[in-house]
């Protein structure tokens, strides 16, 4: 494995063989999600919190910082929003 491949996985898999992942990439597929009006005050809450790393879509990964947290960028989605809701894109 490459050294930049180690390096990023350090940031999701921790030592303890313990990490803690939160899924933050409901908004495409659900649309807004009531109550997370500001994502990065949810991020900061979530990593003062301990969380290891966050699952992003990549427009919310573009616009947040995460210091030294994993980041997960979830790639595709499939949104209940549209008369087809079965074509992930």
């Amino acid at each position: 494995m490459n050294q930049g491949k180690k390096r990023r996985l350090k940031r999701i898999l921790q030592k303890d063989n313990r990490t803690v992942i939160v899924p933050m990439d409901h908004g495409v597929s659900m649309g807004p999600i009531k109550g997370i009006t500001n994502m990065q005050s949810i991020i900061d809450q979530l990593l003062k919190g301990g969380v290891d790393a966050v699952v992003l879509n990549k427009g919310v990964a573009k616009r947040v910082e995460l210091d030294n947290a994993g980041l997960i960028v979830h790639l595709s989605a499939i949104s209940t929003l549209t008369p087809n809701a079965n074509n992930k894109v």
